[in-house]
């Protein structure tokens, strides 16, 4: 233990300077993802440990019998499933997938999207390969290929054992199965082979704890009108899947920057009512530069769009910054909008390994706070600091890129505090307690060790 004598805070009244002892606590300490616990399962048909949605409309994201999920991470390969030679059997070799693995675990993010079928023969915009689906000689009219799917059940073995819940999304952005003929039939029933596609898909990796299945990227590239299909496809994942892992819809931004939002296309709002689509997220949020603050309006913009009815994430932001500073305080412009925080163009493969560390800064610090209960409040914010998530009167994360002189909170009740801090640069931590706060506005200095870019969370005692 250390005695850390340096923090100031107005209208606070400190116990003696001995109390206050500090730790520095690594983040290979943390708990681990779906490991062991004494708590109750919430869901005993899920697994334990499994990547569940806890409570009612919205809810959060949670280990079963654990603690609450943040997600962050990289969003791409999003052609993970298919790199390498292909082999005659339909697998893959040589594509570096085991490595692009260890290479996120090694970083500390947790999370990664990919795609299931990226077939170009019904791609709106003529993107994707053919080769690029789980099916006999790849015809989707032929069933699913078993040594395709007995080669990704072994990668998300690897996932799961590295800690990294995948978003494992069935079809790619712009993809319309119905211009091959898997439409709906009169009584709104799927096509036969889609549903033995989905259904063989599911029932195969549904064992795995860190599953959050996903329907199509940017859905809302199709007309609106395709809506009901893909609720169809949603409800027979629920009734497939008696796990209940999280099944997620995907939508891009109606300013698109790309232009390939159509007129009177769909949104969240379609789905608000759908028992069984719980989670959305948003792609191509526009960029704003190295205005960062401009940068946390555009993601709160979507957080306070859809909070009320789902959980909330990010896929991407559109031509962002990939690395050093500017990347950095995206991730957490857009954590501390309150959303689940993934992004395109950080590459597992070849991203710089710094910028992949500090996105997994943000769910290791995240994960030991109770952010899952707290609400955007930057109004809050005092002194030096930027943004804030509040639960007020009981927990409150506070973040500023920009340290001068404290960081503040206004209007915290009186109490004993216990404050939880990272650098989110090196992802070091340190943890204080035993602070006694008058009601009024507080101000906390950072660790000595600590640079400009700070985050800690203030918990008031019972």
């Amino acid at each position: 233990m250390k005695i850390y004598p340096r923090i100031y805070l107005s209208a606070v009244t400190l116990p003696s300077w001995a109390a206050l002892l500090f730790s520095i606590v690594s983040i290979t300490s943390f708990a681990a993802y779906g490991q062991p616990t004494d708590q109750p399962l919430d869901d005993p048909e899920a697994l334990p440990g499994q990547i569940i949605v806890s409570g009612t409309h919205p809810g959060y994201l949670k280990y079963n019998g654990g603690g609450p999920v943040f997600l962050s991470g990289p969003d791409n390969p999003e052609d993970f499933l298919f790199r390498g030679t292909l082999n005659k059997d339909g697998t893959r070799s040589g594509g570096g997938q085991e490595e692009m693995i260890e290479r996120m675990a090694a970083t500390g993010v947790n999370a990664f999207h990919c795609l299931m079928f990226r077939m170009r023969r019904c791609n709106i915009k003529n993107e994707g390969d053919d080769q690029h689906g789980p099916f006999r000689d790849f015809d989707p009219s032929r069933g699913l290929n078993e040594s395709v799917l007995d080669q990704w059940d072994e990668w998300l073995d690897l996932f799961e054992k590295n800690d990294i819940i995948v978003h494992l999304e069935f079809y790619n952005d712009a993809t319309d199965v119905e211009l091959m003929g898997w439409t709906l039939d009169e009584k709104g029933k799927l096509h036969p082979d889609e549903k033995k596609f989905f259904e063989g898909v599911v029932n195969k990796f549904k064992h795995h704890k860190n599953i959050v299945w996903g329907i199509e990227e940017s859905c809302n590239k199709l007309p609106r009108n395709r809506t009901p299909h893909f609720k169809k496809l949603g409800e027979l994942i629920a009734v497939t899947d008696n796990h209940h892992h999280p099944i997620l819809q995907s939508f891009v931004i109606p300013e698109d920057p790309e232009h390939d939002f159509p007129q009177d296309g769909g949104t969240p709002d379609d789905y608000i009512d759908d028992p069984n689509i719980r989670l959305v997220t948003w792609l191509h949020v526009l960029p704003n530069g190295e205005n960062f603050e401009a940068q946390h309006q555009q993601y709160l913009h979507y957080y306070n769009r859809d909070s009320r009815s789902f959980i909330v994430l990010k896929n991407e932001t559109f031509h962002h910054p990939r690395d050093g500073a500017a990347a950095r305080r995206y991730f957490w412009s857009c954590a501390m909008a309150g959303l689940h925080t993934l992004e395109a163009y950080i590459h597992a493969d070849n991203g710089n390994e710094s910028t992949l560390r500090e996105l997994g800064h943000v769910h290791a610090f995240m994960e030991r706070t109770s952010w899952h209960r707290m609400t955007p409040r930057d109004d809050l914010a005092g002194r030096s600091t930027k943004w804030v998530l509040a639960r007020p009167g009981a927990g409150y994360i506070a973040y500023t890129y920009e340290y001068l002189d404290k960081i503040g909170l206004k209007n915290l009740p009186a109490g004993t505090y216990d404050l939880l801090w990272m650098d989110t640069v090196s992802g070091e931590i340190v943890e204080q307690s035993g602070i006694k706060v008058d009601w009024g506005d507080a101000a906390f200095a950072r660790p000595e060790s600590f640079g400009s870019e700070v985050v800690v969370y203030v918990e008031r005692q019972p």
